[in-house]
């Protein structure tokens, strides 16, 4: 591949806001707009500033995406070979919980605890209840758990304390709200996992629909040094008993506790459709139409705040790793793309109920729409969550994920 060039000009126009450190949001940015640009493989598009293509059209997102899938996917025999020695080497015996499973109710997460359930292991299912929740998604996890025969844990959050984290985000003008709850739920896993001695978690995330999205979508959600920083500066109720997990807390879990965060689809065959079709035929799941559709506030969040406040349409990234991953053409993700977010009488409603729970009157939620886009570098962050490509951060994550030292293609896998 050679080298990629960027487009230009990027970041200049009067709907760009341009940070330190290079990082842009361009809201009202697409087809139609000078310079706009799509990617020949996938649907990635200018509207992400950071965007770079090579000669033959591919965005950097192509070459991500392949990079990845090659180091950290198996499929088939060595993938079922990969499986069954994870299940060899947690399986404890029927009357003892050997692993962990976060469940939102969505599909990655609902066949993660089937397959685990169907390899003769015995988890423990972990939900997160962040005052969010989606009726439908929580029947899923009832249905599936009581069918299965899995022992649920709910982890209900004090509310005031979540929401004054969600309210703190959204005053700071940054992307990436989602990752109080992010960090919230992985914070939740890591005390279960410790306190139990259930050192394996078996994760729903996967390449298939998650390699990548666009550069300038968020910060990484571990980062508690950055939440603990927005808290301080824009918070206005005390942070309570909101579960975290400093740096230190990380390092010591997974150095020295040895907890791991295993992703299973990435050895499964992983087809998502499929998997709805599986999993509503055997055990009544039921598809709330929209991938992480189980939170009324992640739709709030993804199919309005981020496209209308920062130009990130995030089915953009979930439909180009689909079609990398050969389970759908760019023509079908293109007329996916061409379908509204919210059918007519729908947006207005889910605005006034989330702004109603969140706290915002009209005239708040008004100025946080129109204050400029803020970059998560705007604000104090941890050097060790900063650069997700940084040899130290990978080969850390390498262990965190189960892979150990660095490996072949052939024997490498993860999708954390």
């Amino acid at each position: 591949m050679s080298p990629a060039s960027p487009v230009a000009p990027i970041g200049t126009g009067a709907n760009s806001s341009a940070l330190p450190g290079g990082t842009f949001f361009r809201p009202d940015h697409g087809p139609g707009s000078p310079g706009y640009r799509m990617c020949s493989v996938t649907v990635m598009d200018t509207a992400d500033p950071g965007i770079r293509f090579n000669d033959r059209g591919e965005s950097q997102f192509v070459s991500i995406y392949r990079e990845r899938t090659a180091r950290e996917i198996l499929r088939g025999e060595p993938g079922r070979e990969r499986w069954n020695e994870i299940v060899r080497s947690i399986r404890r015996g029927r009357e003892s919980i050997d692993c962990i499973c976060g469940v939102s109710g969505g599909v990655d997460s609902s066949l993660v605890l089937l397959r685990a359930v169907q390899a003769g292991l015995k988890p423990l299912a972990v939900h997160m209840d962040n005052g969010w929740n989606d009726e439908l998604a929580v029947a899923n996890i009832e249905r599936l758990t009581h069918g299965l025969g899995v022992e649920l844990h709910t982890e209900v959050l004090d509310w005031e304390s979540f929401r004054g984290l969600q309210r703190a985000f959204f005053r700071a003008s940054v992307p990436n709200v989602e990752m109080v709850t992010d960090h919230a739920i992985n914070a939740t896993l890591f005390r279960l996992a410790s306190s139990l001695g259930v050192p394996r978690m078996l994760s729903g995330s996967n390449l298939a629909t998650e390699a990548f999205l666009q550069t300038n979508a968020g910060h990484d959600n571990k980062d508690w040094t950055h939440i603990r920083a927005l808290h301080r500066r824009f918070g206005d109720v005390p942070i309570g008993s909101y579960p975290y997990m400093s740096k230190a807390r990380y390092a010591y879990a997974i150095a020295l506790r040895g907890v791991r965060f295993i992703p299973a689809l990435n050895y499964l065959d992983y087809d998502r459709d499929a998997a709805k079709r599986e999993l509503a035929a055997e055990h009544g799941w039921r598809d709330y139409g929209r991938k992480h559709g189980e939170s009324a506030f992640t739709r709030f969040f993804q199919e309005h705040y981020l496209p209308v406040k920062f130009g990130i349409d995030k089915r953009r990234a979930h439909l180009s790793c689909q079609i990398l991953a050969g389970q759908l053409t760019r023509e079908q993700a293109l007329l996916e793309l061409e379908k509204p977010l919210w059918a007519p009488g729908e947006l207005e409603p889910a605005v006034r109920f989330a702004c109603r729970k969140l706290g915002f009157d009209d005239a708040q939620w008004r100025a946080i729409m129109a204050a400029p886009p803020l970059a998560h570098d705007r604000y104090p962050t941890d050097w060790a969550f900063r650069d997700n490509a940084h040899p130290l951060y990978q080969m850390f994550r390498r262990l965190a994920t189960g892979r150990g030292s660095k490996q072949s293609p052939a024997t490498d896998g993860s999708g954390a």
